[in-house]
Parts: structure tokens; sequence; C-alpha cells
């Protein structure tokens, strides 16, 4: 029973004696460029911090919990959660956290769709497109897909797979970038050098 009291008193100091939270949120070079500035808090408590060029930030505990609820903000925007548990406040590194997530929309689909001419640019647009852009695409034998500028976590899935598909457009096709919706995702920084990372 005493060892059972000791080791109830041990955790609860342990659990009292952190004080701050450290992560490291993992994002592309492309995805920092789009969109700079994220914010990160802990649900349930006041303090909110921005993650710095590093991707690195801390937070106080305002209220010992075995776990906290870590809550990413771009603009007013929530675009990702993330349980972090209390004993990797004990870490001597900040813990790593991924932000992109799984992509089903690749580069192998980008070659996939192009060999069933299917190739496809992917938008980010709420309103529809214009008729020129529809004339563009009908031109050029490829489909606009719109996409909600909200949808942050597979920004990086639709840039690869632009960058593949502008290649074969570019290169094939002898499509010109200028004439491309404006909103085309990584139409400003595309370039026929450029190595898109494989998914």
């Amino acid at each position: 029973m005493k060892n059972i009291l000791l080791a109830i008193l041990f955790f609860t100091l342990n659990l009292y004696s952190q004080n701050t939270i450290k992560g490291k949120l993992h994002t592309s070079d492309s995805f920092k460029k789009e969109f700079p500035i994220i914010n990160v808090s802990v649900d349930g408590f006041s303090e909110k911090t921005t993650i710095n060029t590093n991707g690195l930030f801390e937070l106080n505990i305002e209220k010992p919990q075995t776990q906290y609820l870590l809550n990413f903000f771009i603009g007013d925007s929530l675009v990702k959660t993330y349980t972090y548990k209390n004993n990797w406040t004990n870490r001597a590194k900040p813990k790593s956290i991924s932000f992109t997530e799984k992509c089903s929309i690749t580069v192998k689909s980008a070659s996939k769709d192009w060999k069933n001419n299917d190739i496809k640019l992917y938008v980010y647009q709420d309103d529809k497109l214009l008729e020129e852009d529809i004339k563009f695409q009908q031109k050029y034998n490829f489909t606009y897909i719109l996409v909600n500028r909200k949808d942050y976590a597979t920004y990086d899935c639709y840039k690869n797979y632009n960058k593949r598909a502008l290649k074969y457009l570019v290169l094939e096709k002898e499509l010109s970038i200028k004439h491309l919706n404006k909103n085309t995702i990584g139409k400003s920084k595309f370039s026929l050098n450029d190595k898109p990372c494989i998914q």
C-alpha cells in the first residue's frame, strides 16, 4: 500500500513539475513561403504562440494534464490538431510533428493521369472558372480542379502533382505558363529544372 501511495505521489509531482510544451512542426520550404504564419495553442488554455521560421514553438502549461490537445491555426482556420503526451515534456529535444497528411494525390498519379489522357491542375479558387480558363484547358486537354484554399494540409500534395503535370504539358504540348489560371498551385515557382518530392 505504501509503495502504491509513493508511486501516485511521484506521478503527481512529476506531472506538476513540467511547465513547458516544446515542439517542432515540420513543413516544406514552399509551404513556409506560402503560409509563413502558423499559430499554435493548447485546447482549453488561453496562451497562443507563433511558430518560428524553424518550426519551433513552446507553450506554458497552465493546467497539468496527462496529455494536451494542440491546435494549429493559419489565420482563423484550424488546420491541424495533435495530441501531445505529458511525458514528452521531459524530452531534451522538441517533439517532432509532421504537418502534411499522407497524399492520395501524388507525383506518380500525375504520371498515371498523363498516360490515361486525364491530366489535371489543382487551383486554389472558390469561384467558378472564367470562360478563358475553360477554353485554355480544352485547348491543352487538361482539367482544372478547384480546391478550397483552407485545405492547407494537402498543399504539398497538390503542388507536387502540379509540378509533374506542368512538365508534361509544357514539354509535350508547349503549354504557356503565363496563360494558366493565376491561382494554379505552384505556378509562380514552377521551373522545368525542379524535381518534385516523390510521394
